[in-house]
């Protein structure tokens, strides 16, 4: 079954999910915690997550999503962003990584 990478606040995170991308928590500057993607979560990284104050993390997960569903859904939201960013100078470098990362935060 294909995966989706999903962004979840740590109250919404359970032993066992996979992280999508890596996390790094930073503390004046330096890095106090750092787990790489791939990484399977156990009560013990979620809780070191917590105690170093993390915010959310993107996990990868079952879609049970059909590929025609897929494409409608991914189709909607171009369309949608499209409509958001019709006035948006794209050729702006700080503009255009907005709505890249808009995209590919979007579009999964």
């Amino acid at each position: 079954m294909p995966t989706r990478q999903s962004y979840l606040p740590l109250f919404a995170v359970e032993p066992g999910m996979t992280l999508a991308k890596p996390v790094v928590v930073t503390e004046r500057g330096r890095a106090v915690l750092s787990l790489p993607a791939g990484n399977a979560l156990t009560e013990s990284s979620i809780a070191q997550l917590r105690a170093h104050h993390a915010q959310y993390v993107c996990v990868s997960e079952e879609d049970p999503r059909s590929n025609m569903v897929r494409e409608q859904q991914i189709a909607v939201q171009a369309a949608r962003l499209e409509t958001i960013f019709r006035n948006a100078d794209l050729e702006h470098p700080e503009l255009r990584a907005f709505y890249d990362a808009v995209r590919a935060y979007r579009l999964v």
